[in-house]
């Protein structure tokens, strides 16, 4: 019966050391949480910021077929002058639809700052189990971690499986 005991024990205590092992690897990524944030609110930022440029540009079309139309009502020619209002109706139609579209951009903004807020809470909670078991990082932890958080910073263009492999690096 000790025998079993002694042998659960030590099984038990296993366990502990790759539980611990598994929770400090975890740890060792807490930077990239701050990196993942950040990319969000870039994400966010330059959204919003090319939304309003689209909205400026579409606002100033419109403006422009508006006096377009001011003019048609000048054409002599009665063909011409149905068939060019119509046109910028059209186009008018168009870019206004266009405006209803570029709505997504509220909605992007909405999803990343709830994933932010995801990230966030996880963060917290993990660095709360790290400090409880009183794990401590190793230099080489940073190395590695440097090395991804390097991959992470994005230049012009990323595709969706870069990211999906990225985040599966950190375990998401």
């Amino acid at each position: 019966m000790e025998k079993n005991l002694l042998e659960e024990l030590t099984e038990l205590l296993n366990l502990i050391k790759s539980f611990k092992k598994e929770v400090s690897n975890i740890s060792a990524k807490k930077e990239g949480f701050n990196h993942a944030t950040g990319h969000i609110d870039a994400a966010i930022s330059e959204s919003e910021e090319a939304t309003k440029k689209l909205i400026d540009l579409i606002g100033t079309v419109l403006e422009e077929l508006n006096a377009l139309l001011g003019l048609a009502s000048k054409v002599d020619n009665e063909e011409l002058k149905v068939n060019i209002e119509s046109r910028v109706k059209n186009i008018s139609s168009l870019l206004t639809s266009a405006l209803t579209l570029l709505e997504f951009q509220d909605i992007l903004a909405q999803r990343l700052l709830k994933v932010k807020g995801f990230l966030s809470d996880l963060e917290k909670s993990l660095l709360k189990v790290v400090l409880s078991l009183g794990i401590e990082e190793k230099a080489g932890d940073q190395d590695e971690l440097k090395k991804k958080m390097e991959e992470l910073e994005w230049k012009k263009e990323v595709s969706q499986e870069d990211v999906d492999e990225i985040m599966k690096q950190f375990g998401l």
